[in-house]
C-alpha cells in the first residue's frame, strides 16, 4: 500500500484517515521487512556508522526493522497522523513532516542508504522522477526501492485498484524507469510480490 499524489502535500491527502490500515497491515508488513533488509544488508554496509534515510515512513515499519542494525536513521513522512504517530513510536529518530520530492531538512549528500518502501507505485510517472532527483541529491551511496514486481497478486491487485495508484502501470515500467534515473540498478525478488531495486547514485 502506498499514498497517492495529492498525499504529496504536506499534512494533506486521503491517507490521513488510511492511518488506522497501516496499523492494522504492520505485523504482516514487518516480516517481510526484516526479510528483504537481510537481503539488502549483504549488498551494502548497515551498522551504527550508516546514515539511512526512510522515505515516506508511514507508521514505521521499516523503521522498526532498522533499528536493530544500530543505523543512524532519519525518516521523513508527509501526511499528519502518521507523522505524528512515528514521532510517539519513535522517540529516539529524527522524523521530518516533508514530502518526498522536497525533503529540505535533508542534507545534499547526507544519506549513506535511502530507502523507499511499498510507496513509489502510488505515485504518478512524472512526481516520480521528482523524487529519483531528490533522491539522488540527498544520497552520496545507495538507493533502495522495495516495491511490486510484475509477479501480480490477485489480492493485491484489488487493493491497489480500490488505492487509485499507478500500480497497473508501475509493475512494467519500474525497471526502464531506475535505470534511466541511476548509473546502476540490481533487482533482487524478496517475496511473492515484492522487489528490492538497488540504485548505485554514484556507479
Amino acid at each position: 500500500m502506498a499514498m497517492d499524489a495529492m498525499s504529496t502535500k504536506v499534512g494533506g491527502g486521503k491517507w490521513e484517515w488510511f492511518t488506522p490500515v497501516m496499523h492494522a497491515l504492520d505485523p504482516l508488513r514487518s516480516k517481510q521487512m526484516g526479510r528483504t533488509l537481510e537481503v539488502l544488508s549483504r549488498q551494502v554496509p548497515l551498522g551504527p556508522s550508516t546514515r539511512v534515510l526512510d522515505v515516506a515512513c508511514g507508521t514505521g515499519t521499516l523503521l522498526k526493522a532498522l533499528l536493530p542494525y544500530g543505523c543512524e536513521v532519519t525518516a521523513i513522512e508527509p501526511t499528519s497522523r502518521m507523522f505524528r504517530h512515528v514521532q510517539r513510536r519513535f522517540p529516539e529518530v529524527r522524523v521530518f513532516q516533508e514530502p518526498a520530492h522536497a525533503m529540505a531538512s535533508v542534507p545534499d549528500k547526507s544519506q549513506d542508504v535511502s530507502i523507499v518502501s511499498a510507496t513509489m507505485h502510488g505515485f504518478s510517472p512524472e512526481y516520480r522522477q521528482q523524487v529519483y532527483r531528490e533522491l539522488k541529491r540527498v544520497t552520496r551511496g545507495a538507493v533502495a526501492i522495495v516495491d511490486y514486481h510484475r509477479n501480480r497478486n490477485p489480492v493485491v491487485a484489488l487493493l491497489e485498484l480500490a488505492e487509485g495508484g499507478d500500480y497497473f502501470r508501475f509493475v512494467h515500467v519500474v525497471d526502464r524507469e531506475l535505470r534511466e534515473a541511476f548509473p546502476s540498478v540490481t533487482t533482487t525478488r524478496c517475496g511473492d510480490v515484492e522487489s528490492l531495486y538497488l540504485c548505485r547514485v554514484d556507479a
